[in-house]
């Protein structure tokens, strides 16, 4: 009887041994889909986050490459338009320089007449040197009517046209380069505009 009870027993503890283990092993294999299922969603998340990153790296490298398409695009058309409006003074420098005859003298008469201030010395350009000197008798008598002092001829210039006026505290440059100098800075807009 001691032998039936003791196999019972034993019966009993392994049963319970038994039912314990697979316990153990039914919350273990419940513990391993949860940490499954945890670690699925954490790599869902993180596939999420990188698809996401990749994503605005990708938009900011557009980006990017589009702002410097766009500059370069301007900077372009600046260079572009900037070489435009060079040729275009320089054409009128060519122009000006090439006016010849009663033009160019009614354009360095006019000059000489505004431009002085009475009693400076004419350096004229070797081009202009003929004409200013006949001139300057006519130049001299619609001075005196405004009351300013006659000019003098000085020594001639390597200019390319036009004349410096010389006083002995200022210097007037009213070259043909100077001239186009000042109407570019005057009209450069102007021009840009009317071309663009």
């Amino acid at each position: 009887m001691a032998s039936a009870n003791a196999e019972k027993l034993i019966s009993r503890i392994t049963e319970a041994a038994k039912e314990e283990a697979e316990g153990i092993l039914s919350a273990a294999s419940a513990e391993c889909e949860r940490i499954r299922l945890i670690a699925e969603n954490d790599v869902f998340e993180i596939e999420g986050e990188s698809a996401a990153r990749i994503r605005r790296m990708k938009e900011g490298v557009m980006e990017r490459s589009r702002t410097n398409a766009a500059l370069d695009s301007r900077k372009y058309a600046l260079k572009a338009r900037r070489q435009v409006v060079d040729e275009v003074f320089e054409l009128a420098h060519k122009e000006l320089l090439s006016l010849s005859g009663e033009r160019r003298t009614a354009l360095i008469r006019g000059m000489l007449i505004s431009e002085a201030e009475g009693g400076e010395v004419i350096h004229p350009s070797k081009e202009d040197a003929a004409a200013i000197a006949a001139m300057l008798g006519d130049i001299n008598a619609a001075l005196k009517s405004e009351n300013k002092a006659p000019l003098s001829m000085g020594d001639e210039l390597e200019s390319g046209g036009g004349f410096v006026l010389k006083a002995e505290d200022y210097e007037k440059n009213c070259t043909m380069a100077a001239l186009l100098e000042e109407i570019r800075s005057r009209y450069e807009s102007e021009v840009a505009g009317v071309l663009f």
